[in-house]
């Protein structure tokens, strides 16, 4: 089924403008996409960045602190001056007017631990809010701890790991001091719960929304930190991400990977500033809640885009239907003329190309009238000339007839009824004469109407007897030149040719006054050319008659052949008719 131009126009409009806003809405939609990634990475480095001073800067109070209670200096009462640390410690009273008031209140620290060998050792649990202690045993991870440190005189912070849970790993700042000249181990237990604190924020308006978290990752790939989706996860879950392993080797960035859950998060990345600890920190949010806003956006611009495409379709449709209105009147007219009717188109109301298209149908319209008249014209001329020349060809065979064939018979018949019995024999011999005579006259009428040598020899002898007979019967002088390897034409096409040399040579003597009569037939490349010329008067000074019979019969003649004919005067005086044929039309 055809489309109509305004359906084409529709769809071809409709298509370029859905791929226009597709194009652009992809644009967008990558462009807000790629902002929205940034933006929130941007985030998430601040809170990685805020997170990571905050941790930093408590494991440097704790150190700060440290170094405070290890340059105090213990005044002792007589009765204790043979006491140990430890007792001194375990001394409330004593405890709390030297550096307890560095422990308590801030809640920095669980445990304290003296060490002087693996002998003479203590160790406290501190309540964090009152500063009350209670002993407990050094366990031998301690002691081999300790031991190793009694020699040096740095801070430095350690984690120690329980073998046997390890959720109950401490992480240690540790100072030798000079106590009663011997070098004793003074560590403090850091309380890790800070350190959650600091880094598990379940806010939602904390910049990670409802999947985001930060935490800590240990060189053994261990979470340091609690797990927003996991209790019990430090030192118990294992994190060997991308994002991890970067950070390890000293990067800074941010990048989308599965995380330790194998979920797909936005995350940003970097290695912890902390002494003797090589830790990483982290902070992600789930890609699914960070693509909430494009997806809500996409699906905004989804809807736009069908409104858009709906409101689209109805002007396209409208645009195309008043591109095309004028068209479809065209079409209208064109059918009338189809039918006969050449009518102006006035009533389009357009401009540009289409007026000019309006114009150019008016024209061609015009056109096409004028060539339907002359062609009327040119076809009642042709039926005219056909009828004329028919009854001219009856009116010259019922002269010949009357004036020749009808006398002759009666001649005889009245010879032969007025004759005696003793001429009988005389007036016989002389009928069969002018029976003789008749015969000889109905086969020159019947060469007239059909020339029986053109029948049986073809048109080369045809036109040689009419030439003969032209001779014989006038005082002209002709000449026929025929081409030898002329290739074979139809018997049509010869017939047709023998008429058109009849008519041609009749209207010779009947007007030209010519003296010699020259017919030529040749082959010029792909046409045959047939030429009678003559040394008459030539043409009238008014051209050609247009109620010549003769000559019109000839243009008529040459046309259904698919030919030419031209009227040529030569020089200095005379008339060439030539007619050019190409051979493709009359060849066998």
């Amino acid at each position: 089924m055809r489309k109509s131009l305004a359906n084409k126009l529709l769809i071809y409009f409709v298509v370029l403008n859905l791929l226009s806003i597709l194009i652009v809405g992809i644009f967008a939609y990558t462009q807000a996409k790629d902002a929205l990634i940034l933006r929130t990475f941007n985030q998430l480095t601040s809170v990685r960045i805020e997170k990571k001073k905050r941790v930093e800067d408590f494991f440097q109070q704790c150190i700060h602190e440290t170094e405070a209670i290890s340059t105090l200096t213990f005044s002792l009462p007589p009765e204790k001056s043979q006491l140990n640390l430890s007792h001194l410690i375990s001394d409330h009273r004593i405890f709390k007017t030297g550096f307890a008031s560095l422990l308590t209140g801030k809640q920095n620290y669980k445990s304290i631990y003296i060490y002087q060998s693996n002998t003479v050792s203590s160790g406290f649990q501190i309540e964090p809010k009152t500063g009350d202690l209670s002993q407990t045993k050094l366990q031998p991870e301690h002691l081999q701890l300790f031991a190793r440190l009694l020699p040096k005189n740095e801070i430095s912070v350690r984690e120690l790991l329980n073998p046997k849970d390890q959720s109950k790993t401490e992480i240690l700042i540790c100072k030798t001091i000079i106590f009663q000249e011997q070098k004793v181990v003074l560590a403090f237990g850091i309380n890790t719960e800070i350190i959650n604190s600091i880094m598990l924020d379940r806010n939602p308006l904390n910049g990670l929304g409802k999947s985001g978290e930060a935490y800590l990752v240990g060189e053994d790939h261990l979470l340091r930190s609690t797990s927003r989706f996991q209790e019990n996860s430090i030192y118990a879950l294992k994190s060997s991400t991308r994002g991890v392993k970067m950070a390890f080797q000293d990067s800074i960035g941010s990048d989308i990977f599965k995380d330790y859950r194998g979920v797909q998060v936005l995350s940003s990345y970097s290695k912890m500033n902390l002494p003797d600890l090589n830790w990483v920190i982290l902070a992600e949010i789930d890609q699914h809640e960070a693509m909430i806003p494009i997806r809500n956006y996409g699906n905004s611009m989804f809807y736009i885009l069908i409104i858009l495409s709906l409101l689209l379709l109805g002007v396209v449709a409208i645009i195309a239907n008043t591109i095309t209105a004028p068209i479809r009147k065209l079409r209208a007219e064109t059918e009338k003329i189809s039918s006969g009717i050449y009518e102006q188109v006035t009533d389009i109301k357009a401009d540009g190309e289409i007026m000019e298209l309006v114009a150019a149908f008016n024209q061609m319209t015009q056109k096409i009238k004028e060539q339907q008249e002359n062609l009327q014209i040119a076809k009642d001329q042709s039926i005219s000339s056909m009828i004329d020349g028919q009854e001219a060809e009856r009116s010259r065979l019922a002269r010949e007839l009357h004036d020749g064939l009808a006398q002759t018979i009666l001649a005889i018949k009245m010879r032969l009824e007025n004759t005696a019995p003793e001429n009988a024999a005389a007036v016989l011999g002389e009928s069969k004469e002018m029976f003789s005579d008749l015969m000889t006259e109905i086969r020159g009428m019947s060469n007239d109407l059909m020339p029986a040598v053109l029948r049986e020899f073809g048109l080369n002898h045809a036109l040689g007897s009419l030439l003969q007979r032209i001779e014989e019967n006038s005082l002209l002088q002709t000449d026929l030149q025929i081409q030898d390897d002329l290739p074979e034409i139809s018997k049509k096409a010869e017939t047709y040719l023998y008429r058109i040399a009849q008519e041609a040579t009749n209207n010779i003597i009947k007007h030209a006054q010519a003296k010699n009569i020259n017919i030529c037939l040749a082959q010029k490349a792909d046409s045959l050319f047939f030429e009678i010329k003559d040394d008459g008067i030539g043409l009238p000074l008014n051209g050609i008659p247009k109620n010549g019979n003769g000559l019109s019969n000839i243009k008529e003649r040459i046309s259904i052949l698919g030919g030419n004919v031209f009227f040529e005067e030569e020089y200095p005086h005379g008339l060439k008719v030539q007619c050019k044929i190409p051979l493709v039309k009359i060849s066998i």
